[in-house]
């Protein structure tokens, strides 16, 4: 499953100097047959409680309220001739898709993407689709309840060590790292667990980092968000073993799918990485 969820993060990273698009004709009333592209799209709503007016998902969702449903492509690769044959009157995507939305464009069906990569950018998508779906009042409580959530993990952690988000690198290998900066959804989260992103000085949402910065910045905890690998911190010993994170026992994986989407449960994903700070600051004392 996580693999799923690393390809589709992997495609946001692609996409994420996109702006977000929508386009006319504007539906009617409320979507009763949506194609949703996008795993993090497809989380939210199922959070929603929606899925009757969902008709078919991309390759990459994993979400169990979706599992019984057509997939019809990705992103960059979606298949127009089993879209079609959904006769969907909305379709959604994260990122862009200049084929799809040409077209939907064509065919006068109601297109719609998303560039989500913060919580504000998710509040906002959550209110779009309520909007879309006639669900108004749910987005409200959705929106609610989930900020309340995230809430409760603000300041939870007391101590704020340096991380190292790598959601990237060569397989097999510590080396041809990309890591998440100060803009992604990931950096974000771990600022209000308590923790201090190693590469937040970059401004970006995700970049190459080579050999030089990654010692200059010692981060003294490595979280990989990448499929399950029992070599990981072998990997790290091998090419970095001076590097604090490493020196001290401080690598880890980090293996659920969910925490790799800007969707519902980035609370979660705040919270798992304040448990993963308050580790590492009883690891230090």
């Amino acid at each position: 499953m996580f693999r799923f969820a690393a390809a589709a993060l992997l495609l946001l990273i692609a996409c994420s100097h996109q702006s977000e698009e929508s386009f006319v004709p504007k539906l009617e009333g409320p979507a009763t047959r949506a194609v949703v592209i996008g795993p993090s799209t497809a989380a939210t709503l199922a959070a929603f409680g929606i899925s009757k007016q969902v008709v078919g998902v991309s390759d990459y969702c994993s979400d169990p309220a979706f599992a019984h449903l057509p997939r019809v492509g990705g992103q960059h690769d979606p298949s127009l001739e089993r879209i079609a044959a959904l006769q969907p009157d909305l379709v959604l995507v994260q990122g862009a898709s200049p084929s799809l939305q040409e077209w939907c464009s064509k065919s006068q069906i109601t297109f719609q993407n998303f560039r989500t990569d913060s919580w504000a950018g998710w509040l906002r998508e959550v209110e779009v689709l309520g909007e879309l779906f006639g669900k108004k009042e749910q987005a409200t409580q959705l929106r609610k309840e989930a900020q309340s959530k995230l809430n409760r993990v603000s300041g939870t952690t007391k101590v704020s060590p340096t991380v190292l988000l790598v959601v990237g690198r060569r397989k097999g290998e510590a080396s041809g790292l990309v890591v998440a900066g100060a803009a992604s959804f990931l950096s974000e989260l771990l600022v209000v667990a308590g923790g201090k992103n190693a590469a937040g000085e970059n401004a970006r949402d995700y970049f190459d980092l080579n050999e030089e910065s990654l010692l200059r910045l010692a981060p003294e905890v490595v979280l990989e968000f990448l499929p399950p690998d029992n070599r990981t911190q072998e990997l790290w010993r091998k090419a970095y073993p001076n590097i604090p994170a490493v020196r001290n026992g401080r690598v880890w994986p980090v293996t659920e799918a969910w925490a790799v989407e800007p969707g519902p449960r980035m609370p979660d994903t705040a919270a798992l990485l304040a448990d993963l700070l308050d580790s590492a600051v009883i690891m230090a004392r």
